[in-house]
């Protein structure tokens, strides 16, 4: 474990911080008793990683604060302290004055809702009904009161049609959906979330926003996704490298870019989609790239006049509850393109996916390079088709990093020195190199998605599908991932639901609804339709609101200048009193708001030699000017 600090907090990366609002701030006498308290935290994991280190934090009952930071920054580590699921290795968290453990955090567990990142490790009921009402039964409530409870909560979030549907045969949207009316039918009075709206498709996002806006009690939100937290939180803890660097208002966090940019969280990239979802770099939509086609049609015919990469004719899955996953699916796709495909959650994306790289076979027919994939042939798609998994923990199972990234590659034949140039260049490439000997189930999130694609991308496939690449990752991160993404020659296929992504990266996209096709076109067309993204769960209108709030207050810029300023005060000669204006040069921070032109226009910040501002108690001030 690294040398514990003697005391005191990291200089606050953002100028101008307010120290008696700084996490560890002395009580002043009077004020309310915070309901949590946090003392000089730390805790490092069993492969020796220190994940906290000497946090200090007050959070009060009715706050709404967001966690954020870079991937690994201990975000995940804090709110298991936070929730008694882990013990800190030293210092202590209070929880109403009391020390979380014990009898007191068992009856506490009771009050406070967690919501995991990843959904699968809070379901296992044989029915969805089952995990919803298990929380309210561990309340002491009746059979028919919990029912009740969970009923209503399903309602809350449009899942009472499928109560009675095993978990594990729900779409991953619909699996978070499920974790969380489990927390919300415990009634809680603290949420605790982590990553809330990871690869739900827009239309839920809003439901989730709607939900936690409506929650009474106090609420704790980690995510990377700024945008949504702009709208849900008030006030924003910035975690880095396991410490407290900053805890500001949101509003003032995601005004100043520069932080931003230095703690990974700069998400300004994002801001350029418009309102009508008109491509950033093409205001009119045009691109020449063809315009809208009929649905199971290819919207870019492969001019070469190859056989396609990929196709799929008539093909259909129906799962073992006979929930039907794909319906007369047809689909070509066509080597070195890089398409996407949209649909809510449960439209049969990730069906598609594990049909496709061999992990489910339905039934119709499925063609790789010209050839009819039978069961046999399924078997050793591997090979040629690499998938980073919605849930990359799926995939992850090795000991250490190094182990991973092998072994794949072991499995091509290649020599064991070729497997470690490949492993090397690929951890490099996702930003993981010196992470060879961590352990993959105790990297972040972000991390283990980063680890998963490094894996895929050294085995050099033919044809690369992301499911949803970007839950989960850091602003950085998915700056990353676009150039890794931008650069990569083969063919891709995307599966998400952000829609900048698809915007930045792919050509064509195929729009899914109840297991079928009913859009194949342009990207660029796509994105212009905003009839077919409304009926699909894809909107992003509540975004753009807060686009437009963010990239106002970006606008306003903080400058510290000499500059010159009349005022008027008395002055005093024997027993006459009298005022008049004068000028004097003097130096201070003030906020100076202005106009920015837009896109990439000429403009500056010229200093005017006279500008009025308020000065207050400036006249108080010893000054010291000539004057008659």
């Amino acid at each position: 474990m690294e040398e514990m600090p003697a005391g005191g907090h990291p200089t606050s990366a953002f100028p101008g911080t307010d120290v008696s609002r700084s996490p560890g701030a002395c009580q002043k006498a009077g004020s309310p008793i915070p309901l949590f308290r946090m003392q000089n935290l730390w805790y490092a994991y069993p492969d020796g990683i220190q994940a906290l280190s000497g946090v200090d934090l007050d959070i009060f009952s009715g706050d709404r604060i967001a966690l954020v930071g870079q991937n690994g920054s201990g975000k995940t580590t804090l709110i298991k302290l936070l929730s008694g699921l882990l013990a800190p290795a030293l210092g202590e968290v209070l929880y109403k004055g009391k020390n979380l453990a014990d009898e007191h955090l068992d009856n506490s567990r009771l009050t406070i809702g967690v919501l995991f990142q990843d959904p699968d490790d809070q379901l296992f009921g044989h029915t969805v009904m089952d995990d919803v009402a298990f929380g309210p039964r561990n309340q002491g409530k009746s059979r028919e009161a919990a029912a009740l409870c969970a009923e209503q909560a399903l309602h809350r979030v449009n899942l009472e049609h499928l109560a009675y549907k095993e978990p594990h045969n729900l779409s991953y949207g619909q699996k978070k959906r499920a974790a969380l009316a489990g927390v919300l039918a415990m009634e809680p009075g603290v949420l605790i979330l982590d990553e809330p709206t990871a690869n739900l498709d827009p239309g839920q996002e809003a439901v989730f926003l709607d939900l936690l806006k409506a929650f009474e009690g106090t609420l704790i939100c980690i995510s990377h996704d700024l945008i949504f937290l702009y709208e849900l939180c008030e006030n924003a803890v910035v975690l880095h490298h396991g410490s407290i660097h900053h805890n500001y208002t949101m509003r003032e966090l995601v005004s100043r870019r520069s932080a931003l940019r230095e703690h990974g969280l700069d998400f300004s990239f994002r801001l350029r989609i418009p309102a009508n979802g008109v491509p950033a770099h093409d205001e009119n939509g045009k691109n020449g790239r063809g315009t809208l086609s009929d649905a199971g049609a290819s919207a870019l015919d492969d001019p070469s006049g190859h056989a396609p990469l990929v196709r799929l004719k008539s093909y259909g899955y129906v799962y073992p509850d006979g929930t039907s996953g794909l319906q007369g699916f047809s689909l070509d796709i066509h080597a070195g393109e890089k398409m996407a495909v949209v649909g809510e959650n449960g439209a049969g994306k990730s069906t598609l996916l594990a049909c496709l790289c061999g992990l489910r076979q339905g039934q119709g027919d499925l063609y790789f390079t010209g050839d009819r994939v039978t069961r046999k042939r399924a078997k050793n798609l591997w090979r040629r088709v690499g998938m980073v998994f919605q849930d990359c923990a799926d995939q992850l199972f090795c000991a250490s990093v190094q182990e991973e990234m092998l072994f794949g590659l072991g499995r091509l034949g290649l020599s064991p020195e070729q497997c470690r140039e490949r492993a090397a260049d690929a951890l490099a490439r996702v930003g993981l190199a010196g992470f060879e000997n961590r352990v993959p189930l105790h990297l972040s999130g972000g991390e283990r998605k980063r680890l998963a694609l490094g894996c895929v991308l050294a085995m050099d496939p033919d044809l690369l599908i992301l499911d949803e690449p970007t839950a989960g990752l850091d602003p950085r991160g998915e700056e990353l991932l676009v150039a890794i993404l931008e650069t990569f020659d083969k063919t891709l296929l995307l599966v998400s639901h952000d829609l900048f992504f698809v915007e930045k990266i792919t050509q064509r996209t195929v729009v899914m609804h109840q297991g079928r096709v009913i859009r194949d076109l342009p990207t660029p067309v796509f994105m212009q339709d905003d009839k077919l993204c409304h009926l699909n769960g894809l909107s992003f209108s509540y975004r753009q609101r807060t686009f437009t709030a963010i990239q106002k207050l970006q606008h306003e810029h903080e400058h510290r200048h000499p500059h010159r300023h009349i005022h008027d005060h008395e002055h005093r000669h024997d027993q006459t009193v009298h005022t008049h204006p004068h000028e004097h040069v003097h130096d201070h921070p003030h906020r100076y708001v202005h106009n920015h032109p837009g896109g990439q226009k000429n403009h500056d910040h010229a200093r005017r030699r006279v500008h009025d501002h308020d000065h207050p108690g400036h006249d108080a001030e010893p000054h010291d000017h000539p004057h008659e």
